[in-house]
């Protein structure tokens, strides 16, 4: 019995057991065939990918790749402390997990020894920076900041014409609560008339 043809493997994508069947009639056989050559490596249970060469040795897939892959799909959005922390209102908080919203999974996920935090959440479909702002109001307590200091943060960057106004009080009325559209009206009033 031969052995099904070498796959042409795409470095740094991920794969699930299942999209091996195209390169063999036994596509769990054919993953660990392939993990034992060094030409995939197993993020998790019936997920692998080829690595990326580079000059200090495999690099994993990007986060975007694996979590496209699991879910089955690009419907999600990387949030965090990494967006946060960029949008300048005070927050320096750190994860051991990479926060993502999407409309299938809930719950904690180690992929390649990467830890994962998914949650079933609305988001728009490309999230303005407005967004990310009302995401940090809503998630202060995950961020390790009081709405206090947030407002404030927030109030001067309004001032300074940082974001859109009418955009914020959009994303805060369809993605957030309503304490969380009460301070951002609280905001916008005390960041008074736009110049």
């Amino acid at each position: 019995m031969s052995l099904p043809a070498q796959p042409k493997l795409e470095p740094g994508r991920a794969y699930r057991t299942r999209e091996l069947r195209r390169f063999g009639a036994n596509p769990t056989r054919l993953a660990k065939r392939l993990v034992h050559e060094g030409k995939l490596q197993q993020a998790a249970h019936g997920l692998f990918y080829a690595p990326v060469q580079s000059r200090f040795g495999r690099a994993p897939p990007t986060d975007e790749e694996i979590l496209t892959t699991f879910l089955g799909s690009r419907a999600f959005v990387i949030t965090g402390p990494p967006k946060w922390n960029a949008l300048g209102l005070g927050t320096t908080a750190m994860f051991a997990s990479t926060l993502a919203y999407n409309q299938k999974r809930t719950g904690e996920f180690v992929f390649d020894g990467r830890r994962f935090l998914l949650r079933r959440v609305q988001f728009p479909e490309n999230p303005p920076p407005e967004w990310f702002v009302i995401d940090l109001l809503q998630h202060h307590a995950m961020a390790g900041v009081s709405t206090t200091d947030l407002v404030a943060g927030l109030v001067a960057a309004i001032r300074t014409g940082h974001w859109s106004r009418q955009q914020l009080r959009e994303m805060a009325e369809r993605y957030g609560t309503k304490a969380t559209l009460a301070l951002v009206d609280q905001c916008l009033r005390e960041a008074g008339d736009p110049p």
